[in-house]
């Protein structure tokens, strides 16, 4: 019978087993919250102020103010600064500056990536577009809602005030989310 031969080294004993061993710590998401998210906002605020302003030399330039207005003719002047193409174009701008950003590989957008800041589902997956334009409701909303007539100016105001509040609900929320995030199933996180 032929034998193997042996190298003359064996293999190691095993480890000891851990007898206290505990299951590996969950790593703790650190949400964004409210004044990171203040300030990515101004950010944002003023990448799209830029971006409007280009666009806006594409439009006609709006007539002058009234010498000396009463009220009614204060509001006339108001709405002839912001006729329904303008209305537009701004609404669309707002929503595809926030929703294509935050959709891409990115899942931020400019003032959020500066801050470290990433939005995506609760498995870390990025959003939808229908999400991301549910997510997004508070910024573009108020101006579209200018189109409705003589009662925009009211209606644009009371959707304001609501995306107001939809977000300011990001102060009380333990995991950081506004009423609009919550609706969209988002969840701001940093790194």
């Amino acid at each position: 019978m032929a034998s193997v031969p042996n190298s003359g080294s064996s293999a190691p004993p095993p480890p000891p087993p851990v007898w206290d061993a505990r299951p590996a710590a969950p790593t703790t998401v650190r949400y964004a919250g409210f004044w990171l998210r203040v300030v990515a906002a101004l950010v944002d605020a003023i990448a799209l102020a830029i971006v409007w302003q280009i666009i806006e030399l594409f439009f006609p330039m709006p007539p002058p103010p009234p010498p000396d207005p009463d009220f009614e003719a204060l509001l006339e002047y108001l709405a002839n600064l912001m006729p329904p193409g303008k209305v537009i174009a701004y609404a669309v701008l707002t929503w595809a500056y926030f929703v294509l950003q935050e959709t891409s590989a990115a899942q931020a957008t400019v003032g959020k990536r500066l801050l470290g800041i990433r939005v995506s589902t609760e498995d870390g997956g990025k959003l939808s577009i229908a999400a991301a334009s549910v997510r997004t409701w508070p910024m573009y909303l108020p101006t579209v809602a200018l189109l409705a007539g003589t009662a925009g100016t009211a209606l644009s105001m009371l959707v304001g005030l609501l995306g107001f509040v939809a977000c300011i609900a990001v102060a009380f929320s333990a995991r950081k989310q506004g009423l609009h995030d919550k609706m969209a199933g988002a969840f701001l996180t940093r790194r």
